[in-house]
């Protein structure tokens, strides 16, 4: 049982061998100068004409008679390096999440400030945060930071905790995090009337999962990638939707048994999302 914040949650951690090898920053930064129809008024088909023209990166474009200004403007924008933040909202502006050139942006940032993010709650609305996991990637292993609410009013002491550890992070990825989690996560800080200022890029990897996977696979649930994909296999896993009843299990008997496929769960969910972002990288090499 650790401290956190203005009272007590249980933090466990572990690592898992799982490494993650980023894109050399320099070919990420390549990758992202390149896409021409980042400039406004450049689509598919001038795309291909400008390349005929020798223009194949929007540095190339500061000579072109049209496109100088909005090329200038926008690397001044991006900065030099490139900055993540300025990045990632020109890619969002004019690209699908599910673009590859997302993932480039992991290469800006430092791994100490990337997280991998998931939580297990009671339910899908409006009601508590029991478990969230933060996993920090490496190029070796991944080490996962999980915060425990041992009873409901440990969920203040779990939320500032992740808090504390968003704090610190530049970019986090989630599969389907967006639509749940991220909200979830802000619904709860709002429930308690804590503070939400967290802003980081988040990468959210179920979009990639369904542009790589949608044609090959029945569907793109976690469990599906992890058998047909990465080739993990669970043994004796819990289901999501099994979290409540085992935790409301524990509550009523006290015994701390039934947390234990909780943590598993979770620690497996983590793992795994390294494990897909190693794959989807790779297939861009």
């Amino acid at each position: 049982m650790s401290e956190v914040g203005c009272g007590r949650c249980c933090i466990i951690e572990r690592c898992a061998p799982v490494g993650t090898a980023l894109p050399p920053k320099k070919r990420a930064t390549e990758s992202l100068l390149s896409e021409l129809r980042l400039l406004f008024g450049i689509g598919t088909e001038y795309d291909r004409r400008l390349r005929e023209q020798g223009y194949g990166s929007i540095p190339s474009l500061l000579s072109h008679p049209r496109f100088a200004g909005p090329a200038a403007d926008l690397l001044e924008d991006w900065s030099e390096p490139l900055d993540p933040v300025r990045v990632n909202a020109t890619l969002s502006t004019w690209l699908p999440a599910s673009h590859p050139l997302f993932l480039q942006l992991l290469s800006l940032v430092p791994y100490e400030r990337i997280l991998f993010f998931d939580l297990e709650t009671l339910g899908l609305f409006g009601v508590p945060i029991v478990l969230a996991a933060l996993g920090q990637p490496g190029a070796a292993e991944i080490r996962i930071t999980q915060y425990l609410a041992c009873s409901i009013d440990e969920e203040v002491a779990l939320l500032e905790g992740v808090g504390e550890a968003l704090s610190q992070a530049s970019l986090i990825l989630s599969y389907n995090g967006k639509s749940f989690d991220w909200t979830y996560l802000r619904e709860r800080f709002a429930y308690y009337g804590l503070r939400f200022d967290y802003s980081p890029i988040h990468i959210d990897l179920l979009h990639h999962a369904r542009r790589a996977y949608r044609d090959l696979l029945p569907d793109v649930r976690l469990g599906t990638i992890e058998q047909r994909v990465l080739g993990v296999g669970r043994t004796e896993d819990l289901p999501g939707e099994a979290v409540p009843e085992y935790y409301e299990r524990y509550l009523r008997s006290g015994n701390p048994g039934p947390l234990v496929p909780i943590i598993n769960h979770n620690q497996q969910d983590v793992a795994t999302l390294a494990l897909l972002l190693e794959n989807l990288l790779s297939s861009h090499r």
